[in-house]
């Protein structure tokens, strides 16, 4: 299982990785977004079992954070399926911790897109922003973007290629996550699920 990826529909499209313990992680999104949402221990054993729980709704309300290797996953049920939004970058100021927002849509999809977006403790103020990578079709139209500091492990040869849509392509955005230590292809632990729900 590699993620984020098509293997979760629109759920699993976009994700966020964060340095953190899940269960903190948890507690800390519940206490920012206020007194309507709680913590709750879903039994999960699968993929599967949490798709099916983060079915997209009309208003999002349920994020869920699932342990992965040192790491935390980052899903919820947002309208058109995950979106972590300013989460990472929040998490970077406020927790001291890296983290990452990730989005792989491939390019049959209508609205295909590639994008990685690092936030660490050392970025750049204001939004601790250590790089980010877009590459992404804007109604129709190729946009691609950077920001911040490269690494050292990107091909930044593959910048200057004539298709913008060729600049950064889903295997580079997970060829990236390996590079930054993410777990990226292994299986989180959906028995540690702790979800964020609005009552």
């Amino acid at each position: 299982m590699t993620l984020p990826s098509l293997i979760g529909g629109p759920t699993t499209q976009q994700v966020g990785y964060f340095a953190y313990d899940s269960r903190r992680l948890a507690d800390w999104i519940r206490e920012g977004l206020g007194g309507d949402w709680v913590l709750a221990t879903p039994t999960w054993r699968s993929l599967e079992d949490a798709v099916s729980s983060l079915v997209p709704a009309p208003v999002l309300f349920r994020y869920a954070c699932v342990a992965v290797d040192g790491w935390t996953l980052v899903l919820n049920n947002g309208p058109l399926g995950t979106d972590v939004g300013v989460l990472p970058s929040y998490a970077a100021r406020e927790l001291g911790c890296r983290a990452i927002r990730a989005v792989r849509v491939e390019d049959d999809a209508a609205y295909p897109a590639r994008i990685l977006e690092v936030y660490g403790p050392s970025g750049e103020p204001p939004l601790a922003l250590e790089r980010s990578i877009a590459a992404a079709d804007d109604g129709g139209r190729w946009v691609f973007e950077l920001g911040g500091t490269p690494f050292p492990f990107e091909d930044q040869s593959a910048y200057q290629r004539r298709s913008k849509a060729s600049r950064f392509t889903s295997e580079m955005v997970t060829d990236y996550l390996r590079a930054l230590g993410v777990p990226a292809d292994a299986e989180p632990d959906w028995s540690t699920a702790v979800t964020v729900e609005r009552r």
